[in-house]
């Protein structure tokens, strides 16, 4: 994780950098108890979507890395989707990401992700 990543986590969620939060098996980059809500911060991904079509690059989904970055999203969606009252937000520093994921999200029918855009 890149200086950068790991600040904007922090600034999202409000702990100290790296911080994970293990629920259900699952990683989480931040939790607020208070609001029952789990939390994942994405920073410097947007060379990886086409700034157009907001698709992924071809070179980003040949890696392997767009289908894990999917995975994650599912795994915490049916945690998040059993587990009542928990929310799940996924924040995004770079617009191009928060537009390209937020359609991806709703193509794959994650309802229950809700997508931000925090610079």
């Amino acid at each position: 994780m890149s200086d950068i990543s790991r600040e904007y986590q922090a600034r999202v969620t409000g702990y100290a950098p790296g911080t994970e939060w293990n629920y259900e098996g699952r990683d989480f980059d931040g939790f607020q108890p208070d609001k029952c809500l789990l939390q994942e911060a994405k920073a410097q991904y947007t060379n990886f979507f086409d700034e157009k079509t907001l698709r992924p690059k071809a070179w980003y989904v040949m890696s392997g890395k767009y289908r894990k970055l999917m995975d994650q999203a599912r795994a915490q969606h049916r945690i998040v989707s059993m587990s009542f009252p928990a929310a799940l937000n996924w924040y995004f520093m770079e617009k191009t990401m928060y537009l390209s994921m937020k359609s991806a999200f709703a193509e794959d029918d994650l309802i229950r992700i809700n997508s931000i855009y925090m610079p």
